[in-house]
Parts: C-alpha cells; sequence; structure tokens
C-alpha cells in the first residue's frame, strides 16, 4: 500500500520471516511518509498480507546460506530503492554488521553492533564470561562438560540451578525455550547425562524478579532506551511476561550505561535483568542483540526504536525521547482481561493502559493468516498422526 503522505524515507526490512518484523514494521507505519518494504525467505510470509507493506520480494534459501541471502538483499535494494535497511533479528544483524561497507556503498544501514560485539552477546557462555572480566554483576556461570572436573563445579553451586542452551538453534533459545530449572545435582546430572546434544551452560537461580531494559546505542552511549518489569506472566514457564510494566529504575539503567560503554554497543538490544533481592543489586542475564518482543510496548512508552535506528543510520539527529510509565499486555492477554471484564463480569480484572490489539486492529491480515496457517498445520499434523 503506498502512503499518501510525503515520503521522507524509504526502508527496507530485509528479514520479513522473523517473528519480530511485524512489531518493527508496526512501529514504523506508525510515522507518516516512511514507506516500507520487506524481503523474506518464505514466499508465503503473512508480512505480504500487510496493508503497509509497498512492496514484498522474497527469495528461496535452503539452510543459513547467507551469499544467498545477502545476494538477495543487495537485488531488493536495488528494486526497492530504498534509502535504508534495517534488520531486525540476530543472523541477519550479524551478517549485515559482517558486510556493512559494501551494503552501505549503495544505500544506507541501520546501526548495529560489530561481528564481535554480536558474537559475545549471542553466547550466553562468552558473555558470562566478558561480565565476569568486566566486573559487572551476573549470576555464577559455569560450562557443562561431561566430566568429573564439571561435578566438581557444579557442587560450589547452591541450588536450585538454571540449565540454558548457550545460543540460539532455530526455536531453542528464543523465548525461554530449553531453560529448565533443577533442584539438586542429581537430577541435573542424569538429565544432562541423556539429553545433552548442544552446549549448555548452569547458572545459579537468582532469587528476586525480573527486568529488561531495551536501548539504541551508538559508540557505547545510550541515546534511547525503556525500562520494563513483568506483571503478568504467561502461563509457560520462563516465557517472556504477557503484561509488563513501564518504569523508571535508576540501578538498572546504571548496570546497562556502565555494560554497554565498555562493549562499546553500537545498535539497538534488549538486557534480561534480574534483581537479587540477597545481594540487593541488578545482576545482568543475558543480551538480545536484536529487536525484543515488547517492542510495540516501548512504542507505547515513548520510544520508537526502528524509527529511531533508521534516523541514525541516515546520518540524522536522534530527537530526545523520554518514556513514560506504562502498563503495556499482549494481544493474548488483552483479550483474556476483556473477556473477563466483559464476559466474566469480573469488576476486578487486570487493567492495562496499551496492548498489541490496538496495532493488530489497524493492521489485521498478517495475524490472520499466520493464524491460519498455524491451524492448518495443527489439522494437518493430526490427520497424519491419525493415519
Amino acid at each position: 500500500m503506498k502512503n499518501s503522505k510525503k515520503k521522507i524515507f524509504s526502508v527496507l526490512i530485509p528479514d520479513g520471516e522473523s517473528w519480530l518484523a511485524y512489531s518493527v514494521q508496526s512501529c514504523l507505519a506508525q510515522v507518516p511518509g516512511i514507506e516500507l518494504n520487506v524481503l523474506s525467505s518464505n514466499a508465503k510470509d503473512p508480512m505480504r498480507f500487510s496493508r503497509y507493506t509497498r512492496q514484498f520480494l522474497s527469495y528461496s534459501c535452503k539452510g543459513n546460506d547467507d551469499e544467498t541471502k545477502l545476494t538477495a538483499i543487495y537485488d531488493a535494494v536495488k528494486k526497492t530503492q530504498a534509502d535504508i535497511v534495517l534488520p531486525v533479528d540476530t543472523q541477519t544483524i550479524r551478517l549485515l554488521s559482517a558486510h556493512s561497507a559494501s551494503l552501505q556503498s549503495i544505500t544506507a544501514l541501520a546501526l548495529v553492533p560489530t561481528v564481535e560485539a554480536i558474537d559475545i552477546a549471542a553466547n550466553k557462555w562468552l558473555l558470562a564470561e566478558w561480565l565476569k572480566k568486566h566486573q559487572i554483576a551476573c549470576p555464577v556461570t559455569i560450562l557443562y562438560r561431561p566430566g568429573p572436573a564439571f561435578e566438581q563445579e557444579l557442587s560450589t553451586l547452591n541450588f536450585p540451578v538454571l540449565l540454558k542452551p548457550t545460543q540460539q538453534i532455530g526455536d531453542l533459545g528464543i523465548g525461554g525455550r530449553g531453560i529448565k530449572i533443577f533442584d539438586t545435582p542429581s537430577e541435573l546430572l542424569e538429565f544432562c547425562n541423556e539429553n545433552i546434544m548442544i552446549e549448555y551452560i548452569v547458572q545459579a537461580f537468582i532469587k528476586g524478579y525480573d527486568m529488561c531494559c531495551s536501548v539504541l546505542c551508538r559508540e557505547g552511549k545510550i541515546e534511547a532506551y525503556t525500562i520494563q518489569k513483568g506483571f503478568m506472566a504467561s502461563h509457560v514457564r520462563f516465557k517472556p511476561d504477557v503484561g509488563t510494566d513501564f518504569i523508571d529504575n535508576a540501578d538498572a539503567y546504571d548496570v546497562i550505561k556502565s555494560l554497554v560503554a565498555k562493549m562499546n554497543w553500537t545498535g539497538v538490544a534488549n538486557f534480561d535483568l534480574r534483581y537479587d533481592e540477597e545481594d540487593q543489586q541488578v545482576k545482568v542475564l543475558e543480551i538480545n542483540p536484536r529487536f525484543w518482543g515488547s517492542l510495540l510496548g516501548s512504542f507505547c512508552a515513548g520510544v520508537n526504536f526502528p524509527y529511531l535506528s533508521c534516523l541514525a543510520g541516515l546520518g540524522q539527529t536522534i530527537p530526545k525521547t523520554d518514556f513514560k510509565p506504562i502498563r503495556y499486555v499482549t494481544g493474548e492477554a488483552a483479550a483474556a482481561i476483556l473477556y473477563q471484564r466483559f464476559i466474566g463480569h469480573k469488576t476486578k480484572a487486570m487493567y492495562y493502559d496499551n496492548s498489541a490489539l490496538n496495532f493488530i486492529a489497524k493492521d489485521p491480515m498478517p495475524k490472520l493468516v499466520e493464524s491460519g496457517f498455524k491451524g492448518y498445520a495443527k489439522l494437518m499434523s493430526k490427520l497424519n498422526f491419525s493415519a
């Protein structure tokens, strides 16, 4: 759909297949005059049905074929005449960071971290070592290795502990998938001996509560940020909260300010934090070197991270942003709350200020198509199982 407003710049999202692409495009679409183009490795991608997508392009790619993906991105830039490329997920951000010089010879690129910084952030073991080296508070972490040495290290930890994949493999490692908690060393060792096929870390479980800090940085300086604390948990343990309060927290900000300065971080990132009630300090758990699930909440709180990322990549001044305290929920959580309030007549149902439903109502087709594909896949799975 062509924007009727005067064009200010044209954006190419090169990884429309990412689960984050819808939120990124929805944020950009709130700025009149931005032309939005999407490239995807999936020809049937729901993003092609978005009312905001001006041009949709697809390509065929088997596995992680970086050369094919890079060629497709260059071709898409030429076809769409995009003024800037805005990658949204880790793999594509890393690819374009590695090839930033060649890409920037034909168009602008949003701020992205260095490959070295991405590799540290995206690997929980490398990150734990880096945090310890730079004296940034984090939980005690050890790398799983079969044998007596690991069992000796394990004996130094207080249980319960968490077992986490060190990095994303497919869906594993996204949204808490693959994280397990163990109450005793024997339970953990039994699981590891029978199930471990990839690299895992073991991390001390911190008694306290989770927070997140989302940022846009340039050469180690925070240009914009939001801080979130969950108030409504997912029904699946370790998945992100479905209800989030956007808050101010000086301790969390100070920890992240120090971290991004020492890492000289550039680009967006989302930091998983936990307040340790025993040590009374904020500790860093993980870094997501990409956009994040509560991105629309950040927008509602007053910070349009995709837009600011584009401005920075185009060499324009980033306006000063101050986020406001709000309560944000996912679309599913909002629907459940509304059901309780109007159908269940629960007058004390949880309240919220903004939800993803506001955005879905404006651009429903991608979500409807996505739901249709999922429903069809489930039906076919049941039919195949029955056969």
